[in-house]
């Protein structure tokens, strides 16, 4: 019987460093022979760090820290990184100016979000070049489309985005790296039908539908996967009368329906980081690995894959 191919899935990251590096350094820890990010690499924010007279200044969460120097920026730099922000060097000035002109933040946040991928990519090839694992990438909703460029001029790193990969002998792998509308209108949504007729097509490509593997950044809807709290109008939290948060199912039910009609073994899924478990779907096992990148925690999913069925499967935190 041939060795199980292992495994560690994440995604949602957030753009959180410590995260990344917990990610890449499993890889040794868990023996894995696939690291899969399913989706949400690029951080929400960005951070100026303020120049004015030789010193920076930067602030997150409430506190604030400065520097004299260049040397010492680069830990305070480290800091906003750790916190799932991306710093970027600016003056007041500039800062207004750029805030004041339309679209004008969003450019610099796309360049310095493809230049953070890069870097992040630059520190797994250092650490995995010559082993034997390999570094899968995918994007989700609130990536940009143009950072799947940065991934494939990697050399290292495979972007699984718009195409089917095949895992080892015996798996592929299909990506859908959207998700449904959610109400904050991100980079990368698509309607249910679109979906629907996208992962159509992809599952009619898959030699084997039955030991494939979807990896659909979005989770099925209608399961303990997909349950968010539910928001009013203004994007608040509803409350429920006992005071506790009132949660909804918020997933695809386009996913739902492939995973329903074509069996595949395996559904890894994100996105809704606080629904965090495993469902079956007929012979399907269908896994959320959640996310806490707010709190520095990695959330993931170490998945053995036998030829034909998943010889284990745990959710894992570190």
């Amino acid at each position: 019987m041939a060795a199980p191919t292992r495994i560690f899935f994440v995604a949602d990251l957030h753009g959180s460093a410590i995260c990344w590096r917990k990610f890449i350094n499993a890889a040794k820890v868990y023996r894995a022979d696939v690291l899969l990010v399913g989706g949400d690499v690029a951080a929400k924010t960005l951070t100026p760090v303020f120049e004015s007279g030789g010193r920076w200044t930067a602030g997150l969460d409430g506190a604030s820290r400065t520097a004299a120097s260049l040397a010492e920026l680069e830990p305070i730099e480290s800091w906003l990184r750790d916190g799932a922000t991306v710093p970027f060097r600016t003056t007041a000035a500039e800062w207004d100016e750029l805030r004041a002109r339309p679209g004008a933040l969003d450019e610099v946040f796309e360049r310095l979000a493809r230049e953070e991928l890069g870097r992040w990519l630059q520190w797994a090839r250092e650490r995995l070049e010559g082993t034997p694992t390999r570094l899968l990438i995918g994007l989700g909703n609130d990536d940009l489309t143009s950072m799947e460029q940065v991934v494939s001029d990697s050399g290292f790193a495979e972007l699984t985005d718009r195409a089917i990969l095949r895992v080892d002998d015996h798996h592929e792998m299909l990506t859908l790296p959207y998700s449904n509308p959610t109400p904050w209108k991100t980079h990368r949504e698509l309607p249910e039908d679109v979906i629907a007729r996208t992962l159509d097509e992809g599952m009619a490509k898959l030699h084997e539908p039955e030991t494939a593997i979807l990896n659909a950044h979005v989770p099925p809807a209608g399961t303990a996967l997909d349950l968010a709290p539910r928001l009013d109008a203004s994007l608040t939290k509803v409350m429920a009368p006992g005071g506790e948060t009132e949660m909804v199912h918020v997933g695809s039910t386009a996913v739902r329906a492939a995973l329903e009609r074509y069996q595949p073994m395996l559904g890894l899924h994100g996105h809704i980081h606080e629904s965090r478990g495993s469902v079956k779907i007929g012979r399907t096992l269908a896994m959320n690995c959640g996310s806490a990148y707010t709190e520095g925690a990695l959330l993931g999913a170490l998945v053995d894959l036998g030829g034909t069925d998943v010889r284990s499967a745990v959710l894992t935190s570190g």
